[in-house]
């Protein structure tokens, strides 16, 4: 990702329009150092004298392209290749008044500025590694402060070079394992929607469409919405789980058998209760095939249960019995439909 991309981000994080997705790397670029951090608030700092100076424009990209014209900038040279756009702008919902012009020059060149520097700590300096796997891939490695993580399949992984922070932070989309290397400083997973900080413990992260999922083996963590004040948090030990959905507070923890819902280390698929639309999303990610539903309706079912070194056939026809449904396989895919 070039700086530009990291620019659009960021306006996107800070006008409120990023993705859970943005949020979370950004949150794990800022807390990967102390540098990070100075130049994320002086970013913010920026970006909020020129909010409280303007009223709110509801659409950064529309905005971007409306200071470019007024400012009678080429577009190579317009603030709009700041964000790097990949879609055609929306329809202006104001107008942007000549009195706000200076404002928004103002703000475009220090938010230039800003973007200069934030190139020089991030990409010069290489501050965050990232590890990806594939449909039908799982990975292990180890963390630059000895913790080892095991990730599961579409899934992705962001963390620091050298954890030389007071505190250590990865970010996280998709599923993984940890065993997290005791020191004296917190280790934070940061996903889209959610935050789990421990010490030293083995748990289980799984992180997908604004929901985050944890389950713990040993240990203590606790979980909390991204957003949300530090009290908010649970606290979960051995054989617990809680979830956070969307920008809500966590689910009071509940007991469960944390080594069977973690069997996938082991070759497991396992099911808790799971809508089916989720259940068609993990068997994609784990055969690398396509699934689809005759009817959207049919991914309300939930299922329970687990397998293991089953052929896909197999798997849906087991889950087709327990809802009464049937499968079928048409142009390379496969289909759940109604009997």
């Amino acid at each position: 990702m070039n700086h530009y991309d990291q620019d659009e981000v960021l306006a996107r994080y800070f006008s409120g329009e990023a993705t859970a997705d943005e949020r979370a790397r950004v949150e794990a670029w800022r807390q990967a150092s102390a540098a990070n951090q100075r130049v994320f608030a002086e970013f913010e700092k920026v970006w909020r004298s020129a909010a409280e100076k303007l009223p709110k424009v509801p659409n950064v990209d529309q905005a971007w392209v409306e200071l470019g014209a007024k400012l009678g900038l080429p577009p190579e040279q317009s603030p709009a290749s700041i964000l790097a756009l990949k879609k055609q702008p929306q329809q202006a919902t104001r107008k942007v008044f000549w009195s706000d012009r200076y404002v928004w020059a103002a703000a475009a060149v220090l938010l230039l500025a800003a973007s200069t520097i934030l190139y020089q700590f991030v990409y010069k300096a290489g501050a965050l590694q990232k590890v990806m796997t594939a449909n039908a891939q799982q990975e292990s490695l180890e963390l630059p402060d000895g913790s080892l993580v095991q990730l599961n399949s579409g899934s992705e992984i962001q963390f620091a070079k050298n954890f030389s922070g007071s505190a250590r932070y990865v970010n996280l989309s998709g599923e993984a394992y940890f065993e997290v290397m005791h020191d004296n400083r917190p280790f934070y997973v940061n996903t889209g929607n959610a935050q789990i900080k421990v010490l030293g413990t083995k748990f289980g992260i799984w992180a997908r469409n604004e929901q985050t999922r944890v389950a713990v083996r040993e240990g203590r963590v606790s979980l909390r919405a991204v957003e949300a004040l530090p009290e908010t948090a649970v606290e979960l030990t051995a054989n617990q789980m809680s979830r956070c959905q969307n920008r809500n507070a966590p689910e009071l923890p509940r007991a469960v058998d944390a080594d069977h819902l973690l069997g996938w280390r082991e070759g497991k698929i396992v099911f808790d209760q799971t809508p089916l639309t989720e259940v068609i999303a993990e068997l994609q990610r784990v055969y690398n095939i396509e699934i689809k539903m005759s009817n959207p309706t049919l991914g309300q079912n939930t299922i329970t249960g687990s397998f293991q070194n089953k052929p896909i056939e197999s798997v849906l026809a087991s889950i087709c019995l327990t809802l009464n449904l049937h499968y079928g396989k048409a142009g390379g895919e496969f289909f759940i439909a109604e009997k």
